[in-house]
């Protein structure tokens, strides 16, 4: 592991433990066994580098993302590889779900966090389109917000039974869409 990828997971094991606020910049180049200078060289301050742990979470919804556009089953592959990766890197996203509830500390990537937030939504919402739903942009929404709150209990609860739900969640989106009798 390179000495930036150190100092991000350091910092990540810090914050998760100690809270955003308490962790000091000093306590986490101790941690890391690095000096506060050669820390300065790579990040000028905490702000910094939860950005870069911010960052790195911008990868992982790109690769949740990451399954053939032409797949027949593209709500079961996206929900897979989400919860794939939250099981993966657990403390990490329990850490950055944690940090989206502080309004004072996401203010600084407000603009981005829209920027994610819009580009989640309609990338749902065109596949379920495809899939045939009458309001695709409302179902995303739903289902975004099921999968952030299914997210919110498997971080709290250890035992938390997190595949089932993942598939029951599954099998609600691979079934044939029932239209409304109306149209």
């Amino acid at each position: 592991m390179n000495t930036q990828q150190k100092i991000i997971t350091t910092a990540l094991r810090l914050f998760s433990q100690n809270g955003y606020e308490k962790t000091s910049i000093r306590a986490i180049a101790r941690e890391a066994h690095i000096s506060l200078g050669l820390m300065y060289n790579y990040f000028k301050g905490k702000e910094d580098l939860l950005e870069a742990i911010f960052n790195d979470g911008l990868k992982d919804i790109q690769d949740s993302f990451a399954f053939p556009k032409d797949s027949t089953a593209p709500i079961a592959a996206l929900i897979h590889n989400i919860f794939q990766i939250l099981e993966e890197k657990r403390e990490y996203w329990r850490l950055l779900h944690s940090i989206r509830m502080q309004h004072h500390l996401m203010a600084r990537f407000a603009e981005k966090q829209e920027a994610v937030n819009n580009y989640i939504l309609t990338e749902i919402s065109l596949m379920l389109e495809r899939q045939g739903y009458d309001n695709p942009m409302q179902e995303a929404i739903l289902l975004y917000a099921t999968i952030d709150g299914i997210a919110a209990h498997y971080f709290m609860n250890e035992k938390y039974p997190v595949h089932r739900i993942a598939r029951l969640l599954t099998d609600k989106y691979t079934k044939p869409v029932r239209y409304n009798a109306k149209h």
